[in-house]
């Protein structure tokens, strides 16, 4: 499978999850957003590219509307999810940055979903044939990136405590 066929399936998948997984008071901005993600594979699969490693203007415009609705509304979806999607393409993976978190418990919240997010990538389920494994890899990679945003909310909260500041992160190590 070429990497722009498998950019198109993972985004045609995503679309599906974002229906099914996204929240909007008005269910057409739902819908608007998968729309602009089903755009995007259209595109890819319809408009030849000069340059390999590069998505069709189409794809670009249509994700960036996308990116665009998730910056500026809260659909309960990170706009990290995108960037797995057009992967095989771009060789670029979103990351989960370490969160630096003071305390041991949250520290450790963190460590396991940054092993979770490791272990999806890492095992090929991104890859997978099966439209199932493919959607439950997205899915789960949308849960963690929603919930890696949630506790750096609370990091933020706990490191900015009087008695953590200036505290290195913890080790986990011990």
């Amino acid at each position: 499978m070429s990497a722009y066929v498998a950019t198109a399936r993972r985004l045609n998948h995503l679309a599906a999850v974002v229906r099914g997984r996204a929240y909007h008071p008005q269910r057409s901005m739902v819908e608007l957003l998968a729309g602009a993600i089903e755009d995007a594979a259209i595109a890819i699969r319809s408009f030849p590219v000069d340059e390999p490693g590069q998505l069709p203007q189409g794809a670009v415009d249509a994700l960036g509307e996308a990116a665009e609705l998730l910056a500026t509304h809260d659909f309960m979806i990170p706009a990290a999810i995108l960037g797995y999607a057009t992967a095989p393409v771009t060789g670029k993976l979103p990351e989960m940055e370490p969160l630096n978190a003071v305390g041991v418990q949250l520290a450790r919240r963190d460590a396991d979903l940054r092993a979770r997010r490791f272990a999806i990538v890492e095992h090929g389920h991104l890859n997978a044939r099966d439209d199932e494994v493919l959607t439950a890899a997205l899915t789960g990679l949308l849960s963690l990136h929603r919930e890696h945003q949630r506790l750096a909310a609370a990091v933020a909260v706990d490191n900015d405590r009087p008695w953590n500041r200036g505290k290195a992160a913890a080790d986990l190590g011990r």
